[in-house]
């Protein structure tokens, strides 16, 4: 009788309960989404650049082999091989040009790429200038050749690409050549000693290839889609 007498008690209790508690589940679940969607976004971002990498690296080690190699970069031709290597990251080197552009950078597109090559400069490389001449980058480094092409003004994610080893301010023909490497305080590459703990000896040369593509296709309303930045040492 007691138990029969309580049941109907019961089920007013649970009704009454769920009515009380109706629609929690939907503002629970928005709560979890405010968190969770951004993080799914980042890592859906992330992941994709990341394999990205793989291939924009081995871009890279591909136009610094032909580089090592003696291909000329300054060509309106060398460039549009690299542009075709680049195939699928909007590399773009513009319409053909005759003779040498060694910065051929006023381009659109999501790619940019900058070659280097730099010396160290020693006792040995100082006695070449003519006698009484100052070697006033002796003990440096300094850029022989610096060439670039794609799209200088490049962003990724707000802020414009900009190459770890500086720029030359002296004087570089067409061909990309940096004029009075030795004399020149402008042929000095700063920023090079530094990804070094070993100083070159007088003479030895290394080349760098720099490369930026920017994946806008990757971003969402306020998420910027990033992009992949390699250097690679030869």
């Amino acid at each position: 009788m007691r138990d029969h007498l309580m049941k109907p008690s019961r089920i007013s209790i649970s009704r009454r309960r769920r009515r009380t508690q109706a629609g929690w589940e939907i503002l629970q679940f928005a709560l979890y989404a405010m968190f969770m969607v951004p993080m799914f976004l980042w890592m859906f971002i992330n992941g994709m650049n990341l394999l990205r990498m793989v291939q924009c690296t081995q871009i890279a080690r591909d136009i610094g082999n032909e580089y090592i190699h003696g291909v000329d970069y300054s060509t309106y031709e060398a460039q549009s091989v690299a542009a075709r290597l680049a195939q699928g990251y909007g590399l773009q080197v513009g319409s053909s040009f005759t003779g040498n552009n060694a910065a051929n950078d006023g381009n659109g597109g999501n790619g940019y790429v900058v070659l280097s090559e730099v010396m160290f400069v020693g006792n040995g490389s100082c006695s070449a200038l003519p006698a009484g001449t100052v070697c006033t980058n002796q003990n440096k480094y300094v850029f022989l050749q610096r060439l670039d092409f794609g799209n200088k003004s490049l962003q990724i994610n707000g802020a414009t690409v900009a190459t770890a080893l500086g720029s030359p301010t002296a004087t570089v023909n067409t061909s990309g050549y940096v004029q009075n490497y030795l004399t020149d305080p402008g042929a000095v590459a700063a920023g090079f000693g530094n990804f070094w703990q070993t100083q070159f000896t007088d003479g030895q040369v290394a080349y760098v290839v720099e490369t930026w593509f920017a994946s806008p296709d990757l971003a969402f309303s306020a998420y910027p889609g990033g992009g992949i930045y390699s250097r690679t040492f030869f």
